[in-house]
Order: C-alpha cells, then sequence, then structure tokens
C-alpha cells in the first residue's frame, strides 16, 4: 500500500472581499481579524490583519466535495448534500437513516460496541465527505475519524518588506420608503436602513495539508490490515477536484459572496507530493516561498535517506511572477499558467494517493503500514505510524 501525501502553499489575490465576518457593532458589520506575528528587516513584528478562517476554507472544500462526489455517483448523506457538516454527530434516528445496517442510534451503537472500526466503515461507505472531512459521533461508545484535509488560516504575505492588505469601510444604504411608510416609525425592525461593511483587499497566503493515502480506507481490525473501500479512486478524484474547485475560485469560500464576491486570482503555488513520508510546504507568507519548499524536500529527503527511509517526493510549482531560481532542479515540475497547475494537481494526487489494488470499485485488502491503530480509538484516532503527522 502507497503512503502518499500532499503539502500545498499559495498565493491568492482577493480584492474587495467580506468572506469572513465575525459580529456588527452597531451597523458595522466587522471582518475577522487575527495577530500575526512577521518578520521585517530582520525583527519580528506582531501585526493585526484580516484573515479567513481554516472552518471557512474547510467548509467550502467539504461544501465543494459534496457536489462533485454526488455528480460522480458517489454516496453522500443527506445533511452533507444540504451543506449541513453535522456528520452523524447528532443523536437522533433521523440523523442515522442513511447508514446502511445500522439505520438508527441504538443499531449504531450496537455495532460500536462490537468493533469501532466496523462502525467507522459504515459512516464511511454512507458518506465522501466524512470520510476526507472526518467525524466524531457520540455514542456510548464514540467512533472517531480524524480529517485527512488539514487547513490554515488564510492571511497576508510579505512583499516588498511589508505586509500587503487594506481594510475599507463601505457605506450602504437599503432605500425603501414605501415600506418604511407603513412600518412603525420605532423599533429594532426598520424596512429602510443603513450600514457598514468592513472589506478587505489583500495577497492571501494559504495552507493545505492531505493524507492522500488515508482517503478512502479502514482498518479491518479482526484481518489486521487496512482495506480499501468501494470505488476507492473516484474518492480520491472528488477529494482533489473539490480542492481545485477551492483553490481556483469556483466555490463559495466563507460568506457574502451574494454582494461582495472576491475578485479572486491565484498567483502562485508550490505542492509536494510524497511519500511514504511527509513533507510540508514552506509557506507562502514570504516572497522566497517556491525556492525555500524545493530546498527543504531535497533536504529532507536526504535526510530521511540517510536515516534509511527512501522517500520519493515531486514539487509542482505555479510560478506566476514570482523568481524561482531553482524551478530547474530533478524533482521539480512548473506550470506555467493557473490552469495547468490545477489539472496536474489532481493528476500527481491521484498517482500518488495509490489505486486500489484490484482495480475501482475493489474493496481489495492492503497490506499494514506503520503501527496498528491504537485500542479504543477509531481509525481516524489511531496512533501515529511513521508515515502520520504529528
Amino acid at each position: 500500500m502507497t503512503r502518499g501525501f500532499l503539502s500545498l502553499s499559495a498565493r491568492v489575490v482577493a480584492n474587495v472581499e467580506a468572506m469572513n465576518m465575525v459580529e456588527a457593532v452597531g451597523n458595522v458589520v466587522r471582518h475577522r481579524k487575527a495577530s500575526v506575528v512577521y518578520r521585517l528587516d530582520g525583527r519580528y513584528e506582531v501585526r493585526t490583519v484580516p484573515v479567513v478562517s481554516g472552518e471557512a476554507l474547510r467548509h467550502a472544500v467539504q461544501a465543494a466535495l459534496a457536489e462533485i462526489a454526488e455528480g460522480m455517483g458517489l454516496p453522500v448523506c443527506g445533511w452533507c448534500r444540504r451543506g449541513e457538516f453535522v456528520k452523524h454527530g447528532v443523536k437522533l434516528d433521523e440523523f442515522f437513516r442513511d447508514v446502511k445496517g445500522a439505520a438508527s442510534v441504538d443499531a449504531f451503537q450496537a455495532v460500536a460496541e462490537r468493533s469501532i472500526y466496523e462502525a467507522e466503515r459504515l459512516i464511511l461507505e454512507s458518506c465522501v465527505v466524512e470520510d476526507v472531512g472526518g467525524f466524531l459521533v457520540p455514542t456510548g461508545v464514540p467512533v472517531k475519524r480524524t480529517s485527512v484535509l488539514e487547513v490554515g488560516y488564510m492571511v497576508p504575505a510579505v512583499e516588498g518588506g511589508r505586509v500587503v492588505y487594506g481594510f475599507d469601510v463601505q457605506f450602504h444604504a437599503r432605500h425603501a420608503p414605501g415600506a418604511q411608510q407603513k412600518a412603525p416609525q420605532r423599533g429594532e425592525t426598520q424596512p429602510q436602513s443603513v450600514y457598514n461593511v468592513e472589506s478587505s483587499s489583500a495577497i492571501y497566503a494559504m495552507s493545505v495539508n492531505v493524507e492522500l493515502w488515508r482517503i478512502g480506507r479502514w482498518y479491518d481490525e479482526g484481518a489486521g490490515q487496512y482495506k480499501a473501500l468501494g470505488e476507492r479512486d473516484k474518492r480520491v478524484r472528488a477529494a482533489l477536484l473539490a480542492l481545485a474547485a477551492v483553490l481556483n475560485g469556483d466555490v463559495r469560500t466563507g460568506g457574502h459572496w451574494s454582494s461582495y464576491k472576491p475578485l479572486w486570482s491565484l498567483e502562485s503555488a508550490a505542492a509536494v507530493f510524497s511519500s511514504p513520508l511527509p513533507i510540508s510546504a514552506v509557506p507562502a507568507v514570504h516572497g522566497d516561498y517556491l525556492d525555500e519548499t524545493i530546498r527543504l524536500a531535497g533536504t529532507k529527503a536526504e535526510v530521511y535517506k540517510k536515516a534509511g527511509v527512501d522517500v520519493g517526493y515531486k514539487v509542482l510549482i505555479l510560478r506566476g511572477s514570482k523568481q524561482c531560481q531553482l524551478c530547474g532542479v530533478e524533482g521539480v515540475e512548473v506550470a506555467e499558467a493557473a490552469p495547468d497547475f490545477v489539472k496536474r494537481l489532481v493528476e500527481l494526487g491521484e498517482e500518488y494517493a495509490g489505486g486500489s489494488p484490484q482495480g475501482e470499485g475493489a474493496a481489495a485488502e492492503e497490506g499494514r503500514q506503520g503501527a496498528e491503530p491504537q485500542e479504543g480509538a477509531g481509525e481516524g484516532g489511531r496512533k501515529r505510524g511513521r508515515g502520520g503527522r504529528r
């Protein structure tokens, strides 16, 4: 069984966006902000900057995955199809009706008491989103799967020695004189109103990690090995297409798109595919992240080799307007345009995820790799083997 990993860092320009709003103060709706440490001119500084949360990005990937998977004929539970990712986390029978062989809370708990791994398999077979995004079922014997997807906050990048972002408060008015004439003169609800929206424009740095090898796989405790679910190859492709859709700005990330659809552009990116151990891409905060990612990947592969572990890797680069002095070295592939990059991202992801041993649709048994799951936890809550992230 191939243990493949993907680590992605990218820069996205998002102009005039209100993707991640947090609260209203009076009639001002505020953008999410966070304190971020930057290294500027040889010293560290803390800046309060606009950000987009990992939760917003994660929701976008899962929403895209639900639509793509359903279009490909893969199973998606009813709640995920609605974009409500409660993931069988509510102990009511109506949340378990789509779980084949355990269509109620009591039936599912009975399976979990016999084997948490078998209970996990039932959830995975009922929904691709929960396969990729993970879940926690709070039954008497909890059943858990850790997400194969790791997503960080989008934060403004540094360019030319300064953090590149801007804030504006945009004034808006809802003009409804006829409705206002019929409404009470006092009260909280007024048809005609003025309000302000805090918007941002920034070069955002984003980071995503994916444990490709775990998509569509579960641990069979009785056989002592991992097995592939049916149509695993299609599950992998759906997950990669969902990530590509978010990266390309094809789907809604966050909210406020009805009147603040951001002017979104993928500017540059570095994706590291590796096996059997993960190699992380350098965050896209600073301008040299492309070269630094290539340098780090080569160095880590050398260190692993000296330790007796042969780690294969490929770095996919979208150079954009950035300089990349190491783009010509071995193990690096350069895409000249964003469409080429997202296309190769999906293709290489499928390659490093590893196909089902007996072809697509086979529930084939696969050899054990790394450490066995720890007793009392689902596959996602197992002890990490040497191929797992810590």
